[in-house]
């Protein structure tokens, strides 16, 4: 008899369509379903309420869901919201953290805190992509560590499959996170300006879409960077694998962060990371090593870091090839789901009677 799996998440979202293909090629049975409105990836439950309510307000839809479908094991995608409603529906859950999710939630108020115990304490099992938060789990809610399984969200074979070959001449700088304040894209036009008063030859590609998206638009034009700048909008992926595939630096100049998908997609690609200086990215890169890091805000250091690893292109092919393999070892969906899996069923036979 197949497992039922019931996911909920933000329906938009490639990471809950991921998810939901995957159980499907493993062989559960397997339903995803999600409030937010916009092009949906799955199906989507009719919403009450607004803003963060809502998804207390929704409970009544998501039962029926529930009861409709009777799932063996409901995969709650972030804390705050899915993994709230979980937390009342009565079945046992997976937890999936994305972003700062479940470090920046309990510093809100007390409400938040305790909200967030509950629904981390209620999982049955707990998966983030970062060791920090691991720690951060276990410090401050007292959770077990086998109760907490680390791996990245992970990318597909196909970027590994591409042949990677940089142009000659201009360098390409590409940053493909979600353009919202979080990630602090004004800094990277900023730092693109100073660079092209210091007379450097590049093209800048802002390779995402979100609601910034016009005001950053704006702020190139102010700035004079429109034969620098280029907004490709959302990209499939095949797309991004190309464009990454010619980018010879990647910036993520966020603010708060756990592991990102970018990165790791970057990294298979060799494009040479130049970050925001947060604890959560020296799990993966050292300074000096295989990326450069900058203050977060900084348009100074930034656009120096990018003018260094711009100068220094050429030596920087074995930290380059370096990230690829780690990238390999530790990025690859497929094989992080397979182990995933593996450690489900184990939970799932100690804890499930």
């Amino acid at each position: 008899m197949k497992v039922r799996v019931l996911i909920v998440g933000d329906n938009r979202s490639f990471h809950t369509y991921r998810w939901f293909n995957s159980y499907k090629r493993a062989g559960f049975e397997v339903r995803a379903v999600g409030l937010e409105e916009g092009e949906s990836l799955c199906e989507r439950i009719k919403a009450k309420g607004e803003g963060k309510l809502k998804y207390l307000f929704s409970l009544p839809e998501l039962q029926r869901v529930v009861d409709d479908f009777k799932p063996d094991l409901i995969h709650a995608q972030m804390a705050g919201n899915y993994g709230l409603m979980a937390s009342f529906i009565g079945k046992p859950y997976v937890l999936s953290l994305w972003g700062p999710d479940a470090v920046e939630s309990p510093f809100k108020s007390a409400i938040h805190r305790a909200l967030l115990k509950r629904v981390i304490k209620k999982a049955i099992l707990i998966h983030t992509d970062s060791h920090l938060v691991k720690w951060f789990l276990i410090k401050n809610f007292d959770i077990e560590p086998h109760k907490v399984l680390v791996f990245p969200f992970g990318i597909s074979r196909s970027f590994f499959e591409k042949e990677v070959e940089k142009p000659v001449g201009a360098v390409n700088l590409v940053t493909h996170r979600k353009l919202e304040k979080l990630y602090g894209h004004k800094v990277i036009l900023k730092a693109a300006k100073i660079l092209k008063e210091r007379g450097r030859n590049f093209k800048l590609y802002i390779a995402s879409f979100g609601s910034e998206l016009q005001n950053l638009k704006r702020l190139a034009q102010e700035l004079g960077l429109d034969d620098f700048v280029e907004f490709t909008g959302k990209l499939e992926e095949d797309e991004l694998i190309s464009l990454l595939a010619k980018s010879h630096i990647f910036i993520s100049s966020a603010y708060s962060d756990t592991t990102p998908n970018s990165l790791l997609e970057a990294m298979a690609l060799k494009a040479f990371p130049v970050l925001s200086d947060l604890p959560v990215y020296r799990e993966w890169i050292l300074e000096g090593l295989n990326g450069l890091y900058f203050r977060p805000g900084d348009e100074v250091d930034l656009a120096d870091k990018l003018e260094w690893a711009m100068e220094n292109l050429q030596s920087l092919e074995e930290p380059i090839r370096f990230n690829r393999k780690v990238a390999e070892k530790l990025a690859d969906w497929d094989k992080n789901f397979e182990r995933f899996i593996g450690y489900l069923a184990n939970t799932m036979e100690r804890v499930i009677k």
